[in-house]
């Protein structure tokens, strides 16, 4: 449909992706979506809980939207599936090692296996759209929301391994977003919690946080979703969180940047924004900034009020009709991508994904030490300390999983007892892994963020004083660094079940099914 066609309502609907509550598309999803004309839907982890549920929730919104892959306008369906610590398909689907266990290896072309893996589990779902990958360089080790999401700590790096991922993906039939423009890697506080402030100037910006966006563009990305952080050392921002400053949407990324593709703002129900504006003034500081989508997947009332805030600002000359109009054509351009992708689509039969999966992983566990000779893992009688993941952002689908390490290499005959202690081992607790390392011939240590949760560190200490000691870095990388010398220690930024398998075939030589 031409944008001429459509009335005032239908555009400003077009530019707002609103997410619905349930577990299937009922007459309140269908409402909500027809009233307001929405012109897109995210998915998260409550609206499914298997594949088949899944598959039909995506055909019955295009149906109801009137709908489906072969009209000129597809209805836009999303999701944040990143693999790794935010990957949303595990309970069905073979789980992808995430972008910073891929960056651990010097190989872009890991990067590009992903996105084309990821990319084939979400053509085969029925998605056209992925909110990934993340292009944040990781500079802050503290920073509590990226972490292991990012490809490492160096731009170069996570731009060459971003757009390898974004080539993947589009072989595999999907349109990607890239995020969060200009950069979430160096903060301290999370976006779904707080409002971030980042200190970099916008020197250091050039220098440091723009390259893979710039590489993203070059390998053509359909999306870019901005930042809700806040620059003060950037004066032309007018400390406006950067989703919502012209400075940053309109003359950095549309301007100096060149890019021609939607802009999108990160959920703008997220506190960082929804605890600091009113709904009804967001969308339109979020449009005036130059964003074309304003994404807003949870409260119904809020999206209501953004909505209208919108609507009203048209009416009113806030905005101009031809300002919507503008991103109304950049929309129906990512829409016809879609499309396109899909047809030309050459994706990995479903029979290959775990061999896919298994080489994926094998290949991105690295052995930052080994002084010792502790590798592979000997015939001895090991105990194992496992922090018991807590749930570190709401950008997390991992840490209520089970860890399954132990089953893997009790199937190789290695001997194992496995005690889970609290993220930061407590004085009773590290005293009883005194008690078992006595009885033990060596020690496996699993970190996960012992930077920041420092008692793992003094358990790691007990550990090396008084047996061999190997410790599996689990989360960021950044514990490597402050773990004793004495220590083997194995990058694999993973605790999924295919880097599992994979550290079990590749440090016992015997192969796990």
């Amino acid at each position: 449909m031409q944008v001429k066609a459509l009335s005032l309502e239908e555009k400003v609907g077009l530019m707002c992706v609103v997410g619905m509550p349930s577990n299937q598309v009922d007459e309140e999803v269908m409402e909500t979506l027809s009233r307001n004309h929405f012109g897109g839907l995210g998915l998260f982890p409550h609206n499914f809980e298997n594949e088949k549920q899944l598959k039909k929730i995506i055909s019955d919104l295009n149906q109801r939207a009137g709908t489906d892959h072969e009209t000129p306008e597809p209805f836009m369906i999303a999701i944040d599936e990143e693999g790794g610590s935010l990957a949303n398909f595990t309970e069905f689907y073979t789980d992808v090692p995430g972008n910073r266990a891929i960056g651990l290896a010097n190989d872009p072309l890991l990067a590009y296996a992903s996105g084309r893996l990821i990319g084939s589990q979400l053509y085969e779902l029925g998605f056209m759209m992925d909110w990934a990958p993340v292009l944040d360089v990781n500079s802050n080790p503290l920073n509590p929301v990226i972490g292991v999401r990012s490809f490492g700590e160096d731009a170069s790096q996570v731009a060459a391994y971003g757009a390898a991922f974004v080539k993947g993906m589009r072989e595999s039939g999907m349109v990607c977003t890239a995020k969060h423009f200009p950069g979430h890697g160096d903060v301290d506080a999370d976006s779904h919690v707080e409002l971030p402030t980042c200190h970099l100037t916008l020197e250091q910006l050039y220098a440091e946080t723009l390259e893979p966006f710039k590489a993203a563009i070059e390998a053509g990305i359909g999306a870019i979703m901005t930042a809700h952080i806040v620059f003060p050392n950037i004066p032309q921002s007018h400390h406006m969180p950067a989703s919502l400053s012209p400075f940053f949407v309109t003359h950095l990324l549309r301007e100096k940047l060149a890019f021609e593709g939607v802009i999108c703002t990160d959920d703008i129900e997220m506190h960082a924004i929804k605890n600091n504006f009113d709904p009804s003034e967001i969308g339109v500081l979020a449009v005036l900034a130059g964003n074309d989508q304003i994404i807003m997947c949870h409260t119904r009332d809020f999206q209501e009020k953004v909505y209208l805030g919108i609507l009203n600002a048209v009416l009113a000359g806030v905005i101009s009709e031809e300002r919507i109009d503008q991103s109304v054509e950049r929309i129906r351009v990512l829409q016809n991508k879609m499309k396109q992708y899909r047809k030309q689509a050459n994706v990995i039969p479903r029979s290959l994904w775990e061999i896919h999966a298994a080489r994926l992983a094998e290949a991105s566990i690295v052995v930052d030490r080994d002084p010792a000779s502790l590798l592979p893992l000997k015939q001895l009688k090991y105990v194992m300390f496992v922090p018991e993941m807590e749930r570190l952002t709401q950008a997390d689908t991992t840490f209520n999983k089970p860890f399954k390490l132990d089953s893997y290499l009790k199937e190789k005959g290695i001997q194992v007892e496995t005690v889970y202690t609290s993220m930061n081992p407590t004085e009773s607790e590290q005293e009883e892994a005194e008690r078992k390392i006595r009885s033990a011939d060596a020690v496996l240590q699993v970190t996960r963020n012992a930077h920041i949760f420092k008692n793992q560190l003094s358990l790691a200490r007990l550990c090396a004083a008084s047996k061999p000691h190997v410790c599996l870095v689990l989360r960021n990388p950044y514990d490597a660094a402050e773990l004793p010398d004495a220590s083997s220690v194995v990058l694999i930024c993973s605790s999924g079940d295919e880097s599992m398998k994979a550290f079990a075939r590749k440090f016992t030589g015997i192969a796990v099914s």
